[in-house]
C-alpha cells in the first residue's frame, strides 16, 4: 500500500507491505510528481521485486488491481506459470467497431495488455522484467498520451518482445471488463458464472465503476458505451461488487487523498493544490531532461 492504514482494519491473518517498507530513496519524489493513481502504478514492479526478495518461499507471484472481483480459482493462471515466466492478459482477443467514444484506437493509446493483473514466477526472466519495468516507471510512469505513456500499462506492450517465456492468457473468464465486453457475455448456472455459456469466469476487473454506477445506469466512467440496460447480464455482477465495497466503508476511506508519504487529507482545497503542484513537477521534470 503506498497509504498510511489504521490497524483496526487489518484482518487477521493478512498481512500489509507499505510502500516506505521498501525503503526506496526515492519514494518522497515519486510522491510529489505523481497522482495517487500514478504512484499506485508506478510501485507495481517495486512491490513485486520486494516480495521475491523478503520471502524466499515465494514463488509464484499474482498481482490484481484493487477493483478486480475472483469468481473461481485462479487454475487457469498457476497452470500457465507451470511453463512461462510471465503471464499477461490481453484488453481484447477481437476488434471493436467505433463508436460511443471507445473502438480499437483506445488499445493503441492505452496499450495491449492490461497492467490489472499480471503473474510472475521466480526466475532470471521475471527478475529482469522486474527490473527493466522499476527502471522505467521511477521516472516515466504519467499518463501522458503526447510522450507516449500511459502509467504503467502502455510500456506492457513491449514485454513480450524483450523477454523470455512471456505467455498471453487466452482465457475469455480473466481480467473481463468494460473493454471486452462486445465479446464476452455473462450467464449464470446455479452459483456459478461463466462466459459466452461455457467459460467459467475467473475474475472481472470493474475498471471505471463508480459507487453510484447501478444508479446511474453506467457501466464505466471511461465510456457511455454499456449501460445495465443494453448489458443486463453484467448488472449481478456489478451488484455484488458494489455491496462488497459498501459493507468495507469504501465511501469512508475513499475521502482521503496521499498528498505525501507522511500526509493525506480529505480537504478540497488542499487536494486541488497538490493535484497543481504534481502537475508543475512534471513539468519542470520534462523541461530539466529534455
Amino acid at each position: 500500500m503506498t497509504d498510511t492504514l489504521d490497524h483496526d482494519l487489518i484482518s487477521k491473518g493478512s498481512e500489509f507491505i507499505f510502500a516506505k517498507d521498501m525503503n526506496l530513496p526515492f519514494l518522497n519524489e515519486m510522491f510529489s510528481k505523481y497522482t495517487p493513481l500514478e504512484l499506485n502504478s508506478a510501485l507495481k514492479p517495486y512491490f513485486g521485486n520486494f516480495i521475491f526478495e523478503k520471502y524466499s518461499d515465494v514463488d509464484q507471484l499474482i498481482f490484481l488491481d484493487s477493483d478486480i472481483l475472483l469468481f473461481s480459482d485462479l487454475s487457469p493462471v498457476f497452470e500457465a506459470l507451470k511453463s512461462d515466466s510471465i503471464i499477461l492478459t490481453p484488453h481484447s482477443f477481437t476488434s471493436i467497431s467505433a463508436g460511443n467514444g471507445f473502438d480499437d484506437r483506445d488499445f493503441l493509446r492505452s496499450g495491449i495488455y492490461n497492467a490489472g493483473f499480471f503473474a510472475l514466477k521466480r526466475d532470471k526472466n521475471a527478475f529482469a522484467f522486474l527490473d527493466w519495468w522499476m527502471v522505467k516507471l521511477r521516472n516515466q510512469g504519467f499518463f501522458d498520451s503526447r510522450r507516449g505513456m500511459f502509467a504503467e500499462q502502455l510500456w506492457m506492450n513491449l514485454i513480450p518482445l524483450y523477454f523470455e517465456n512471456v505467455h498471453v492468457l487466452r482465457h475469455l473468464g480473466c481480467n473481463v471488463a468494460h473493454w471486452n465486453m462486445h465479446e464476452r457475455f455473462i450467464t449464470q448456472v446455479d452459483s456459478r458464472w461463466y462466459i459466452n455459456e461455457n467459460t467459467p469466469l475467473i475474475f472481472f476487473h470493474f475498471s471505471g465503476a463508480t459507487i453510484t454506477c447501478l444508479e446511474d445506469n453506467l457501466v464505466s466512467k471511461h465510456h457511455k458505451k454499456y449501460n445495465f440496460e443494453n448489458r443486463p447480464d453484467v448488472y449481478p455482477l456489478f451488484k455484488i461488487y458494489i455491496e462488497s465495497l459498501k459493507k468495507h466503508s469504501f465511501e469512508k476511506y475513499n475521502q482521503y487523498y496521499s498528498v505525501s508519504s507522511k500526509l493525506r487529507v480529505k480537504s478540497v482545497l488542499i487536494i486541488k493544490i497538490a493535484e497543481f503542484l504534481k502537475k508543475l513537477t512534471k513539468r519542470m521534470l520534462y523541461s530539466f531532461r529534455n
